[in-house]
């Protein structure tokens, strides 16, 4: 997954603790929960999954193990659903 970079061609917008997310391709709209928002955001800072598992500890004080494993998931996630190249 370290491989992973954002489609460029997205448009993200943050409203209030979730990122909105339009695909030109698809004319879809995905709506990213808290958690999945600050993933996405994190992902430009650190691109490795354990670097933002434990970006996201620092600042919610939770266990790593549980994080990290959060945030493969939403980053299979993303990628599935086309929004990660």
């Amino acid at each position: 997954m370290q491989s992973l970079k954002k489609r460029t061609d997205l448009l993200a917008e943050e409203i209030e603790d979730e990122v909105v997310i339009y695909d030109p391709r698809t004319h879809y709209v995905h709506h990213l929960n808290p958690m999945a928002s600050i993933i996405w955001e994190l992902f430009d800072v650190s691109p490795s999954p354990k670097d933002i598992a434990k970006e996201i500890v620092n600042v919610l004080k939770t266990d790593l193990s549980n994080v990290e494993k959060d945030v493969q998931e939403t980053l299979g996630k993303l990628q599935r659903k086309g929004l990660m190249e």
